[in-house]
């Protein structure tokens, strides 16, 4: 349903906090969010097998500006999906 009738890029990782994780793929998605928007695409999507609060927790320390908004996913850019038990 998140998903449904948009045009998305969904990328994945082995875990928050971790070194690559945290000094290329998640900064990088962030810094080229404008691009990619401009590609037409919808939204852009970061997937790790941990809960909610840890991936809250490390969008706050990566720098990830939050949107307080009723019914956003927490980050005004790449939005961070948990998937604690591993169910995706």
């Amino acid at each position: 349903d998140l998903f449904k009738g948009k045009r998305v890029v969904l990328f994945s990782l082995p875990g928050a906090f971790t070194p690559t994780c945290s000094s290329k793929q998640l900064p990088g998605y962030e810094k080229a969010y404008d691009q990619i928007k401009a590609l037409g695409i919808d939204d852009v999507y970061c997937l790790s097998v941990n809960d909610a609060f840890v991936m809250r927790q490390w969008g706050i320390k990566q720098g990830l500006e939050e949107d307080m908004e009723l019914g956003t996913l927490g980050t005004k850019k790449v939005k961070l999906l948990p998937d604690g038990a591993c169910l995706f």
